[in-house]
């Protein structure tokens, strides 16, 4: 029976299965919908015309759920064929048209000439888990960013003063803010009552900020154009903002959960600068650090490494990557960049590197590929990071 390798270019409400043969050539293509019933036909369809070596998906978010669960309750080797990677290897293929069928075949064709794709793991539900909720703490965290330049705007048109007085990034001028949005309102609640306000929400430096905010207010005595409305809108948004923290609170409280039950959670949150979500969005993007046998493969997927650019006697050349995991890079950057400010070997060393000639941004980047060393160490021993000791000074 002849082998096939079978790509499926995922869908919301429908996926697109091709099958390939060992030669390349389409076997199968059907159109199914993302439906149990449906999905259990095809892959009985698949197995008709060949045996399967493996599938092959280009999304794992909750479209391709159901197709995985089906896939893994057989024992069916799934692998993952990003986005990139099936765009770069569509032009290795005759034709520019750019059809469902057409990306299921090129997926098909890329795991039968790229053994190297990586594997699905069925067994960590973990990672399922923690991929939902920094999914979903995402999109929280840019709904209260947007929601934010809003406010901002809308208050400065009530009272610049006011707007350049506070830090909206904090809880307590959103508390105030909820109850009172003019500097007429704010005036006349007083230092006192705000004060009482922010203790009853547990704000620290409660008075500051109360005279701060009614320090503002005195600053200005007009009533700008459309204030009364603009006042409405900034108590709505003020307390939407203070809802969507509750709820980006209450989704760290379940990824530290999570956390607590992965063996890998306290090896890597104990590098100085991987906190408990970087820790989680580390392990989401690298499935569980299961992607890699090596620290490079790993610096290389992050872009930390430079890549050669040489051709016939010209050799040594090195650039920077294009073609790298940003949101990786990202995390790992963010890492060494607070660690450069607290851990002292992680700031000796950026201090090093700036010796060396290095502007910040370099020096933060070759931080964090030392750092990728590091970490594949402890994980490899299964030790955590130990902080060194602060010097202690005798007495003169």
């Amino acid at each position: 029976m002849a082998k096939l390798w079978i790509g499926v270019d995922i869908g919301k409400t429908h996926h697109h299965v091709a099958a390939v043969d060992g030669d390349g050539r389409l076997v199968y293509s059907r159109r199914v919908a993302n439906d149990e019933t449906a999905l259990l036909a095809v892959m009985a369809e698949v197995s008709t015309h060949g045996r399967p070596v493996c599938w092959a998906i280009d999304v794992t978010t909750g479209l391709s759920a159901l197709l995985l669960t089906l896939l893994w309750r057989r024992q069916v080797q799934v692998r993952y064929v990003s986005g990139t990677v099936a765009f770069h290897m569509a032009a290795a293929f005759a034709g520019e048209n750019k059809t469902d069928a057409r990306d299921a075949v090129v997926i098909a064709q890329t795991i039968r000439m790229r053994p190297d794709i990586p594997i699905l793991d069925p067994s960590d539900r973990l990672l399922a888990e923690l991929t939902v909720l920094t999914g979903y703490r995402a999109d929280l965290v840019g709904q209260r960013v947007a929601t934010l330049f809003r406010l901002q705007e809308l208050l400065t048109g009530i009272s610049p003063a006011l707007e350049r007085a506070v830090d909206l990034n904090r809880k307590a001028p959103m508390m105030v803010l909820a109850c009172w949005q003019t500097p007429a309102a704010i005036r006349h609640a007083g230092v006192d009552r705000i004060t009482a306000l922010l203790r009853r929400g547990h704000v620290k430096n409660a008075v500051q900020v109360a005279e701060a905010m009614v320090a503002a207010a005195r600053q200005q005595t007009v009533t700008l154009p459309g204030q009364r409305a603009a006042a409405v809108v900034v108590g709505q948004i003020a307390t939407e903002i203070l809802a969507i923290e509750q709820r980006i609170a209450a989704v760290d409280d379940l990824i530290a959960e999570q956390l607590d039950q992965h063996p890998l959670a306290p090896i890597i949150g104990s590098l100085p600068g991987m906190g408990p979500l970087l820790t989680a969005e580390l392990l989401v993007h690298t499935a569980g650090m299961t992607e890699y046998d090596s620290p490079a493969k790993l610096a290389a997927h992050a872009g930390l490494a430079p890549v050669s650019r040489d051709s016939g006697t010209v050799s040594g050349n090195h650039r920077q990557p294009r073609r790298f995991h940003r949101r990786l890079r990202h995390i790992l950057w963010m890492a060494a960049f607070t660690a450069a400010r607290e851990c002292p070997t992680s700031r000796a060393y950026y201090e090093k590197k700036r010796a060396e000639g290095k502007n910040h941004r370099q020096a933060i980047l070759a931080l964090a590929r030392r750092r990728v060393d590091v970490l594949w160490a402890l994980i490899r021993d299964r030790k955590t990071f130990i902080r060194p000791a602060p010097a202690i000074h005798a007495a003169a």
